[in-house]
């Protein structure tokens, strides 16, 4: 039976999950849930997801909500692609390290200064919370930058989860008025992340 994901084409949540269902070659079909519509709100899809959040994978009688979550679900499907670090622990842990510190560090800063800069109406825009998330995210940043200027991807020589799950929050940054410039590696790295073919497939480019 084939995967159905539940989500939102523009959510950087859903396409990190699908982000990995193209890198792996999963068959999958998209449910769009229409967020401007309020369909993550209805019955039928909190009954599969109580979050009411995108996205949302389904596999079989098998109902599986948080992105990051949902990725690993993916990795260990295919195993010998080991994109979760693979059997090593220490760089398991390092992949999910990043995985970690993308939703903790990453994503709320620019989660602020995208709320306030464009998903708010202009009279709830606070300009001291975009300050302030930039600088967090600029902190941030330069961790990332550290990491990066020594190896080609986060969890290290290859691709793994921590690629996958960081590239989409930092994608909308030129939307969002960030300038990456000083970030070289940072720069480069999501240069080279957005010119994958599943990448692509998943996001539309």
């Amino acid at each position: 039976m084939t995967m159905k994901l539940h989500g939102f084409p523009m959510s950087p949540n859903t396409q990190r999950a699908r982000f990995a269902l193209e890198e792996l070659d999963i068959a999958y079909e998209l449910e769009v849930v229409d967020l401007m519509a309020g369909a993550q709100k209805a019955p039928e899809y909190l009954a599969i997801n109580p979050a009411g959040r995108v996205p949302c994978l389904v596999d079989g009688d098998f109902s599986l909500f948080e992105s990051n979550a949902i990725l690993g679900y993916l990795a260990a499907q295919k195993p010998e692609r080991k994109l979760d670090g693979g059997a090593d622990a220490r760089a398991r842990a390092e992949v999910t390290k990043w995985m970690f510190f993308g939703c903790a560090h990453l994503g709320p800063a620019v989660q602020q200064i995208f709320a306030h800069t464009m998903r708010l109406p202009p009279e709830k825009r606070l300009p001291q919370v975009v300050e302030t998330a930039r600088a967090d995210l600029d902190r941030a940043l330069k961790v990332l930058e550290g990491r990066l200027a020594k190896s080609s991807h986060l969890g290290g020589d290859t691709l793994t989860l921590a690629d996958i799950s960081v590239a989409p929050i930092l994608s909308p940054l030129a939307m969002l008025g960030v300038d990456l410039t000083p970030f070289v590696a940072v720069s480069a790295w999501l240069a080279a992340i957005k010119a994958r073919p599943s990448w692509v497939s998943a996001t539309g480019g």
